[in-house]
């Protein structure tokens, strides 16, 4: 699994469910707060439950190059500037990087490029831990997490 293969499951995940992804495309043209927090939810439980989906038909080796892409999107957006743009505590600002993550690689690189234009308190926790919990019930063990990026908020030492 590479880096496409890693923004086209996100992408996959959303095309389950047309109309959400409509949704979603009108916020990725328009950046409307309400409707990104509005999305937030939905991403939670219809788009976190596509990804448990398309997560759990992907080997060992796959998921686990799917959980390093994750921890790594996460860890790069782990930066002050973009915390400015979306909430104040530590767990609060992991959640709105899932939520950065979730709405797949063209919001992704918008916010990395320009932090201002992310929502405050727009959150999706589950989607940056689904994949651990889909390992777990996959492989009965515990993904090894934390061995190449930890996903902590202030963990990039670079960002803060």
């Amino acid at each position: 699994m590479n880096e496409a293969n890693f923004w086209q499951l996100i992408e996959t995940a959303w095309s389950v469910s047309p109309e959400l992804n409509a949704a979603r495309r009108l916020a990725l043209r328009t950046n409307d707060p309400s409707l990104l927090e509005s999305l937030s939810y939905e991403l939670t439980d219809v788009i976190g439950e596509n990804l448990r989906q398309l997560l759990q038909t992907l080997d060992k080796a796959a998921l686990t190059a799917f959980l390093h892409h994750m921890e790594e999107k996460l860890y790069h957006i782990d930066r002050q500037e973009v915390q400015q743009y979306t909430d104040g505590s530590d767990d609060g600002f992991l959640y709105c990087r899932c939520f950065i993550v979730g709405m797949g690689e063209a919001y992704y690189n918008g916010i990395d490029s320009n932090p201002a234009l992310a929502t405050i308190d727009a959150e999706a926790e589950s989607i940056g831990f689904i994949g651990y919990e889909v390992y777990l019930e996959k492989f009965n063990e515990s993904f090894p997490r934390n061995t190449v990026y930890c996903i902590e908020s202030g963990s990039n030492r670079k960002g803060w």
